[in-house]
Formats: C-alpha cells, structure tokens, sequence
C-alpha cells in the first residue's frame, strides 16, 4: 500500500454540497481505518487520515472502537481448537472450488473466493472463540436452507436496532421509492441490488437509506397480506458487530424479535441481507428459498 495516495478533504472540482463525492471518499477510508488503528499503514497513507480525523466525529469514533476491541482481544486467552475440529476446517477449504485461470496470467483482484461468512467461520472455529449473550448457537451446524436459528437480542446489535428503527419510520407512512426506482438504487450503493422473484411476492419500492452513517439499500415487497422489507448493506457493515459474526461462523441464521416485529438475516456474496416484517420468524425463513435462488 506504499504507493496508495487519498484524497478525504474537499476536492477543487467539488462543490460543498457534494455530498455524494465525499461518502464514496469516507466510505473508502472506512476500509482502512482497521489498519490505522493498528498502525500498518505506510506513512503518507497514515497522515492523510490523520487530517481527516481531525473533523470527522464519525472516523474518530470508528478508530476509537477498533482500540477499544484491540485491547480487549489481547486480554482474553483463547482455547486451542480440537484436532477433529481442525481437520474437518482444513477438508472443507481443501474441497472448495478453485479459481478459473485468469486470461494473461494475471492474479484475480479476490483470490481468494472464500466469502466473507466463510473466513470468520475459519478464524472463529480455529481459535474456538465463543460470543456470549447468543442463544443457540452450536458450532459445526451446516449452512444451507436448513440451518438453524440463532435468537440475538436486537438492541444489542446495532445493525439489526437501526434496521428495525428504520423500519417503523417507514411503515408510519407511505413507502418512500417505487419499484421503477431500482436502477437508481443499483447506482448508489457498492454491492450487488437484486430483488427476489417468487410467485407469492411483488415488488412494490426501491430505496436507499442511512443506517447509522452507512449506506443500505431497501427493497419493499407486498407478500400475501404484508408489506416485507428487505434491506442489503455491504459486508464490513453486516460483520461488524459479534452478535452477527458469532452465528454466522456457526452455520446459523440470525433472528430477533422486537415489539411485535422479526427480523431475519444471513450474509450473501459481497452483501448481507436482513428481512423485517410485522410476521415472525418462522414466516420470514419461508422467504429465504428465494432469495438463495436469485
């Protein structure tokens, strides 16, 4: 990353009112302020944000967490994972999918292909990390259309507390989009927007939203009787918090219930997506079918 130059302060060719330049600026920054915090950014990289720290609350408050759980990580002794555990780790990465060659030999950008969900599943299970206050959880649970459920407490986790705020907002009064807004939707957000088909929904609006200082995109479906949101956020954001990462290292879907409102969410390629509805969870899992076949 030495050769890495940013730009986070008003650009010459910006007016102050483009707010739209500066979000795609802050929302690059927000993928390093990891490193910062943990001081592995070359020099030049670490002064600029250092300048934008300056007058960015919302940064500063972002570094500020990443100490916060750097110094408790370093308190806490982690147990060793079992030898069968590791094994079976090392067989499942042993049978996924390789790469398709890449035209001229160069280096596919993600190498990798494990998605996101599938890398903390590896980290957690091999340091056998446990996350309180997560009922049902049972590591080595299979992922998939059967999966089973971890319960969270929603106000716990910030993510699903701005969604379900979010939420009551919206079905206070009319739906803010329309379904013909989707390109628009697809153009404002940095990861994939696609609605679910099925016979039994009918997608009424698209939108974008504020979760917290992040971007999510919303989709709002009328599903027999019910009008069921659907909210797409990119993955930093969906793994942020443990109450998601822990259930998801498990195999499991994440649910909660809150003033007569579920919610239901999983991670999916590049994105994680929660389902919210005045309906309870066991109705919302008969959505997720459809939303794997998309």
């Amino acid at each position: 990353m030495s050769d890495l130059h940013l730009s986070f302060g008003l650009q010459p060719h910006e007016r102050h009112g483009d707010d739209d330049a500066r979000e795609a600026r802050h929302q690059v920054l927000a993928t390093l302020l990891g490193a910062y915090a943990d001081g592995e950014l070359p020099p030049e990289t670490a002064s600029q944000i250092d300048a934008h720290l300056l007058g960015c609350v919302r940064c500063r408050r972002e570094v500020d967490l990443h100490a916060v759980m750097r110094e408790r990580l370093g308190r806490e002794l982690q147990p060793v994972a079992s030898a069968a555990l590791r094994a079976r780790i090392a067989a499942h990465i042993e049978g996924l999918q390789p790469l398709p060659p890449v035209a001229g030999g160069a280096a596919p950008k993600r190498w990798w292909r494990l998605t996101s969900a599938r890398v903390i599943a590896v980290v957690l299970l091999l340091g056998g990390v446990a996350m309180p206050g997560i009922r049902g959880l049972s590591p080595g649970t299979p992922s998939g259309d059967s999966a089973s459920l971890a319960t969270v407490n929603a106000a716990g986790v910030p993510l699903l507390a701005s969604i379900l705020t979010d939420y009551r907002s919206v079905m206070s009064g009319d739906l803010p989009g329309r379904a013909r807004d989707l390109d628009a939707v697809r153009a404002a957000v940095p990861f994939p927007v696609e609605p679910l088909h099925s016979q039994t929904l009918r997608l009424l609006a698209a939108w974008t939203t504020d979760l917290g200082g992040d971007p999510a995109a919303v989709l709002a479906y009328r599903w027999h009787d019910r009008i069921v949101l659907e909210y797409i956020v990119a993955e930093p954001v969906f793994f942020r918090h443990p109450g998601m990462r822990a259930p998801v290292a498990a195999g499991l879907l994440v649910a909660a219930e809150s003033e007569g409102q579920s919610v239901l969410a999983w991670p999916s390629p590049e994105s994680g997506v929660v389902f919210v509805a005045d309906a309870s969870v066991a109705a919302l899992e008969a959505l997720r079918p459809a939303a794997r076949a998309r």
